[in-house]
């Protein structure tokens, strides 16, 4: 069973976005700086509007948290 394109859309950017995070918590800064830039990326790059772009911001700080984990799938083809 596969999923819906939209849902991969969402995980990707999702794996993108954290792995950027993480390189700039490396880095030295903060969670909060961060997220101005990647407010700014994710209305840029993809075109989102505020709500989710402060859905995906919330998502990444709990997978930075360890409260969500992007587990990902097999594609079966």
């Amino acid at each position: 069973m596969s999923e819906y394109s939209q849902s991969w859309k969402k995980k990707l950017r999702l794996q993108e976005l954290v792995e950027t995070t993480k390189k700039e918590i490396d880095s030295g800064n903060e969670f909060e700086n961060i997220s101005c830039k990647l407010d700014n990326e994710m209305q840029i790059r993809w075109r989102l509007v505020p709500s989710p772009r402060k859905n995906y911001l919330i998502m990444i700080k709990k997978i930075l948290d360890n409260q969500i984990i992007l587990a990902p799938r097999m594609l079966y083809l």
